[in-house]
């Protein structure tokens, strides 16, 4: 293969390929999404379909997992036919660079890295995954300031006994593995000592052991250990300005992997040891030479990715992209190609928790029984607000008539429930009934009265339409129901909301909205109130903010905030949706809890910070987040909106996390 070939017809090689664990790796474009990717040509035994399958029992383990901080696998892709063929994995492109050539960085940036990267480990040995090869050539940053991890050529499967790729011996590199992995018994603790020595290496531009003999980058020889301490705790020697990391890293690197902690404690003390460092710098800034992900070496130079074909970012530049891109299940439907090009990154990983644990809570179908309410609950057709399902007022079948149509019960606030219903032809709709808090809208303009429901008719604007449902005897909350496109398209609206509409109103004329069944758990935001996340002293970086007089929105899961001296803004509201990555924004880590920062993520004049709170298995045993959503909007640059957007979402991290 040389430069300029393609694979598959598909990707177009690029530049010359180098050597990686399993093989060649080569820069390549993917002519079909508009990307730069990474091809890796694995070193199997033949071409038969027996090593195919062999590749692909890999790409399958590894397309388990969803996590910020792991270069995600998109495909694995054969060429040719028979002991001709040849077998390719395809990678995310990480423009930013491995970590093997970077100069000695602080202790607190080093912590920083190993925080991350421990949060994949967690994740990993979640699933009984040893990574087995943690160095700093295998670990990539990207542009936005995120480690993660790559490189699993030599994963080891626990409980098989063998590695991910049968019929290969464990791999490792001597100066960065643990004494088990040397006598070919990996476990958990093996990745955690090889993290504590990369973190070591990080700081001090040496392998641990080697006394400073051994660059990071050339070291070839075991973790030379010293003598057990007087407590029989034997430890490689450890020189340098350590800092904060001077009580981490002994306890990562002991022989005995028993006594070492595992990766998600080992989270908390690195976060901790890396105080207020939440994002890793440019790799120019640290005069860094650009590498290729998964590689395991340096010295392959980025001088840029133009290209005839269009360019990545065109695919997603829309606010209706974002909206059917976190929709995944539309690629069932038959979505649009579009939607397939922004949700690929996002589509290859099961669901964790930030810490790697599985959350128990999987969404259920709605209850259509009103039962288990209790009397207090009996004088409004709400009961108590958390409880009250908005998926109770909906039914997909009514809407067949339109098209496709589908269920989401995890998208958006906890005060709505959305139908996506796709027509022939005619794009994507997303119906939607929300819960909303306030004095319901007057009975003027066009409206009807059916039994105890007034039902206020908006036309449609070309991209919604939009009901209000207002209820007798309910004075503080009334539903919205609003069809919108989000895909190109010219469907029926206004008939859409209007069949949506009966339902809903025939469910409230019936009584008390059904509970959600199961229940929100204890865990979840939904039992939080967005106005207590940010106390005035937080919302000083605001001119003119009255923190006393905000805009109150449903159950409390919504909380706006306005300067009475600034055109300034600030919406603080609950969301849910997919993970999110990079794309989203640039990455940051505020009080211990992944974040992101978009300038204009809600629109002009605006910036949107993101926090993940936490993750569960959604209705298609699908990752979900919760997250906290808080767009800053105003007159401001975007550097001063964004700026106020990151410190506010910084104060409301840190009061979910001291609550």
């Amino acid at each position: 293969m040389r430069s300029g070939e393609e694979v598959g017809g598909r990707y177009r090689l690029e530049k010359q390929p180098m050597r990686g664990g399993m093989g060649e790796v080569w820069p390549a474009y993917d002519k079909e999404l508009g990307r730069r990717v990474v091809l890796k040509r694995t070193a199997l035994e033949d071409g038969s379909a027996l090593a195919f399958d062999r590749l692909r029992a890999e790409a399958r383990a590894l397309a388990r997992f969803s996590h910020p901080h792991v270069v995600t696998l998109y495909d694995a892709v054969r060429v040719g036919r028979r002991n001709r063929s040849t077998s390719w994995l395809v990678l995310e492109y990480v423009r930013g660079g491995s970590l093997d050539r970077w100069p000695p960085v602080p202790p607190e940036l080093a912590a920083r890295v190993g925080a991350q990267i421990a949060d994949a480990l967690a994740a990993l040995h979640g699933e009984g995954i040893v990574h087995c090869d943690i160095k700093p050539g295998n670990i990539v940053v990207t542009e936005g300031g995120s480690a993660k991890l790559t490189d699993f050529g030599t994963a080891y499967r626990l409980g098989n006994r063998h590695s991910i790729t049968p019929n290969t011996a464990i791999g490792y590199t001597p100066a960065y593995a643990a004494p088990e992995v040397v006598r070919g018994e990996p476990e958990p603790a093996s990745d955690v000592f090889s993290l504590g020595a990369t973190v070591y290496a990080l700081v001090t531009g040496s392998t641990p052991g080697s006394g400073g003999k051994a660059p990071r980058g050339e070291a070839d020889s075991t973790v030379a250990m010293r003598e057990p301490s007087g407590d029989g705790v034997e430890t490689p020697e450890l020189d340098g300005e350590l800092g904060p990391l001077r009580a981490v890293l002994p306890a990562m690197l002991r022989t005995d992997p028993a006594l070492r902690p595992g990766a998600a404690e080992v989270r908390a003390l690195l976060e901790e040891a890396a105080g207020d460092t939440d994002t890793l710098p440019n790799l120019a800034d640290l005069r860094a030479v650009t590498t290729l992900p998964a590689t395991g070496r340096a010295g392959a130079h980025d001088d840029g990715d133009d290209h005839d074909e269009p360019r990545e970012e065109s695919w997603h530049g829309g606010r209706p992209t974002r909206l059917v891109r976190r929709h995944i299940r539309l690629i069932g439907a038959g979505a649009a190609t579009v939607v397939l090009a922004v949700v690929l990154p996002f589509t290859p990983f099961s669901p964790f928790t930030s810490g790697g644990q599985a959350d128990e809570n999987r969404s259920s179908p709605p209850s259509s029984s009103s039962k288990n309410v209790s009397a207090k609950d009996a004088g409004s057709v709400f009961g108590d607000p958390p409880t009250a399902d908005p998926c109770a007022l909906t039914d997909p079948s009514a809407l067949r008539r339109f098209g496709d149509t589908e269920l989401d019960r995890d998208y958006g606030n906890f005060d709505r429930c959305d139908v996506l219903v796709t027509p022939d032809g005619n794009g994507v709709v997303d119906m939607n009934v929300d819960f909303n808090h306030g004095p319901p809208p007057e009975l003027t303009g066009p409206a009807k009265t059916v039994g105890k429901v007034g039902i206020i008719k908006d036309g449609a604007d070309g991209e919604a339409c939009e009901r209000n449902l207002v209820i007798s005897g309910e004075d503080d909350a009334f539903v919205k129901v609003t069809a919108k496109q989000v895909e190109s398209g010219r469907a029926p609206l206004c008939d859409i909301a209007d069949a949506a509409t009966d339902t809903a109103v025939k469910t409230l004329n019936r009584g008390v909205i059904a509970r959600r069944s199961p229940p929100l758990p204890a865990t979840s935001l939904a039992r939080k109130h967005a106005c207590e996340l940010l106390d005035p002293a937080a919302l000083e970086v605001v001119p003119g903010i009255n923190a006393d007089d905000p805009d109150v929105g449903y159950a409390g899961w919504d909380c706006d905030w306005s300067s009475s001296t600034r055109d300034l803004s600030v919406d603080l509201k609950f969301d849910r949706g997919q993970p999110l990555d990079g794309e989203d924004g640039t990455p940051a880590l505020f009080s211990g809890y992944h974040a992101f920062v978009e300038p204009e993520g809600d629109g002009e004049g605006t910036c949107l910070a993101r926090v993940v709170y936490r993750s569960y298995a959604d209705q298609d045993g699908r990752k979900a987040v919760e997250m906290l959503h808080l767009v800053v909007a105003g007159d401001s640059s975007k550097d001063e909106l964004c700026t106020t957007a990151g410190k506010l979402a910084r104060s409301a991290a840190a009061a979910l996390r001291s609550a």
